[in-house]
């Protein structure tokens, strides 16, 4: 049987969507260019506030002083119990007047893996951004989030966030969450909450602090703004798929988009369905969003191509 009447079923379909999808995540976009430009400036960004929080710290909690609540602790038990190792730090800058608005001069800067982030960005966000290829070589979704944004209270979605931190150690600490948390922990004196414990810093180091912060923000940003463009067409690579009778259709449409696939890599299997989506439109839309993203004039017109098929049929 030829591929122009050998017919498209579930699982070949499936198939062929996973190797688009691998196809577009391996295209040198400027969208993939930014996230692994972005992991680089956090790796670096991380270290180096880093260093600067030792400083403050170090400043606030002299090690000597560390020590010696140690041996008391040691010598008298929990009485002495005020010294732990923490990542998370409420830092205030000491160098401008306090306002009335104290979170102008006085912040969380949280190095946790799960710490929280602002707007719809998670705690789970940051380590499946930074720990991407490691959750995909263990055939875990990395982009689970993105694809469910809309829907947060699916089912699936929280299955594969709880295998997700399984593999990363949220649940029991340990693996790659315990590794995290103990290259990024610094002794204090005090109690647990970080804002029981305000530490003195100067305008330097909290304008450093600062940006520490909007770089692991843009960081999270570049891994959704990738994904997303990704994940906008590969809802119209569904349809098509499903809509396509014959894997030639298929096959056609992945050649239009620069991937070569083999029909014997493809099983012999039957499927029924109707086509709507022409190979060669779908391709050209796919492309026109690779050269600009957003080409509405494009999108519109193919939607209403296939609006007009969907009325034939």
């Amino acid at each position: 049987m030829t591929t122009s009447k050998l017919r498209l079923n579930t699982d070949l379909r499936k198939k062929i969507g996973g190797l688009i999808l691998s196809h577009f995540e391996n295209e040198q976009t400027p969208e993939l260019e930014n996230f692994k430009s972005a992991k680089e400036d956090i790796t670096t960004a991380y270290d180096s506030a880093f260093k600067i929080a030792t400083a403050i710290v170090s400043r606030a909690y002299p090690k000597d002083d560390v020590a010696t609540l140690q041996t008391f602790k040691k010598k008298y038990g929990n009485a002495c119990d005020v010294v732990a190792k923490d990542s998370c730090f409420y830092f205030a800058n000491t160098e401008i007047e306090t306002t009335e608005n104290e979170r102008e001069n006085s912040e969380h800067f949280d190095f946790k893996m799960d710490a929280n982030m602002s707007g719809r960005f998670g705690g789970l966000d940051f380590a499946v951004a930074y720990f991407r290829d490691d959750l995909k070589n263990a055939g875990l979704n990395p982009e689970i989030n993105i694809q469910h944004q809309e829907n947060r209270h699916n089912p699936h979605l929280t299955q594969e966030q709880d295998k997700i931190k399984k593999f990363l150690g949220y649940n029991d600490g340990t693996g790659i969450f315990e590794q995290w948390k103990n290259k990024y922990s610094l002794y204090v004196i005090g109690t647990s909450y970080c804002r029981s414990r305000t530490i003195p810093c100067t305008a330097k180091e909290f304008e450093q602090m600062r940006a520490f912060k909007n770089a692991k923000q843009t960081f999270v940003q570049s891994h959704y703004s990738w994904a997303e463009a990704i994940q906008k067409d590969m809802r119209d690579i569904t349809l098509a798929l499903k809509d396509y009778k014959y894997v030639k259709d298929a096959i056609d449409l992945c050649g239009a988009l620069g991937l070569n696939v083999n029909e014997n890599e493809l099983q012999r299997t039957a499927g029924v369905s109707l086509t709507i989506y022409q190979p060669e439109n779908l391709a050209s839309l796919i492309k026109s969003r690779r050269v600009k993203q957003d080409n509405k004039a494009v999108i519109a017109q193919f939607k209403k191509a296939r609006q007009s098929a969907v009325a034939t049929h």
